[in-house]
């Protein structure tokens, strides 16, 4: 499969990196030109276990990328993942989705075939609805499908998380970008990884349920921890 990414942060990267070892063909795209100059210097701009063999291997293997340029591997690509970052805005804490939707603006005007676009950033529950009203207004003559594809990975980890997952969450109802979406997650199915399809609303929600749930444990095991501690 042909897979444009559209972000080299933490998510883009260490996703980018694991579909060409999983023998995909991957173009990660970002506007930062020093930092795709770096990674084609063959530097990492994230420390992850692993990940600098990772990427040098599949670069060498010529599976693996780095433009800053998305016009030509969303073209080529049978799907396109956005990976952008969504900083918490300051003041209401909400998530800025500038970023999602402009990479959503810029996909659509170069789309060509049957292409499914994925949201693989932290979004919440709908924005998969409006980056296809995006793509459909500045394209109306696109032949996609926007899916939802959370990822659950760990600093430190995220290697071992995307290839050996505990589940990998798809959201869409079509059949098509079901089969894309089987097809580039296939490799998985050696190690065994339930693939769950869902409509794309519920694999935002799960995402949003999963972080929280995170969150309400730390917090949990921390007042139990004080209260070990006051009662010796």
């Amino acid at each position: 499969m042909r897979i444009a990414m559209i972000g080299t942060g933490y998510v883009g990267l260490v996703s980018g990196a694991c579909f060409a070892d999983f023998g995909h063909d991957v173009v990660c795209v970002d506007k930062d030109e020093k930092k795709i100059a770096a990674l084609h210097r063959g530097e990492i701009p994230i420390y992850e276990p692993g990940l600098d063999e990772l990427v040098a291997a599949n670069v060498k293997a010529k599976r693996l990328e780095f433009t800053t340029d998305l016009s030509k591997p969303v073209a080529d690509a049978d799907a396109v993942f956005i990976a952008v970052g969504t900083p918490s805005r300051r003041g209401d804490g909400h998530a800025d989705l500038s970023y999602v939707y402009a990479a959503a603006k810029e996909i659509a005007q170069s789309l060509s075939g049957f292409t499914v676009v994925v949201t693989k950033s932290t979004v919440p529950v709908g924005t998969g609805d409006e980056v296809e009203r995006i793509i459909r207004e500045t394209n109306p003559k696109a032949d996609v499908v926007v899916a939802s594809n959370p990822e659950f990975l760990r600093e430190g980890a995220a290697i071992r998380d995307f290839k050996f997952p505990d589940r990998v969450v798809v959201g869409t109802s079509d059949e098509r970008g079901r089969k894309v979406m089987g097809d580039i997650y296939r490799p998985l199915s050696l190690n065994q990884a339930p693939l769950m399809f869902t409509a794309r609303r519920t694999a935002e929600m799960i995402k949003y349920a999963a972080n929280a749930f995170l969150a309400t444990k730390i917090t949990f095991i921390n007042e139990i921890a004080d209260l070990s501690e006051k009662v010796g």
